[in-house]
């Protein structure tokens, strides 16, 4: 299963994000949810970086299952926009596929 922890401040603001796992829905290579899980992360880390002025600081592991964003300024609002829109896509494959994805708010 692919855990996403996300921490948030006392206004809502997303300051930690750690996605580990994997869902073990299909094989590897046609598993769509660790997919669909990785695209929307990597694409919303990727328009941060791109978008905004943020460089946050990303941990992650080469071979995959684990993926660590941390330091986006809160106070950076189109940062922040990103960020939750990606929760809001991710919530969507929890939504659909709860066997295999799980988000915990901290």
């Amino acid at each position: 299963m692919i855990t996403v922890d996300i921490s948030l401040n006392d206004e809502g603001q997303v300051t930690d994000v750690i996605m580990d796992g994997h869902a073990d829905f299909d094989e590897h290579g046609k598993d769509i949810i660790c997919a669909g899980a990785s695209a929307v992360l990597f694409g919303s880390v990727n328009a941060i970086i791109g978008l905004t002025s943020e460089k946050p600081d990303i941990d992650y592991e080469d071979d995959g299952g684990y993926f660590h964003i941390r330091s986006v300024d809160t106070n950076n609002k189109e940062a922040q926009l990103i960020l939750q829109a990606m929760l809001v896509s991710l919530q969507t494959l929890e939504d659909e596929y709860k066997a295999y994805i799980k988000l915990n708010y901290k």
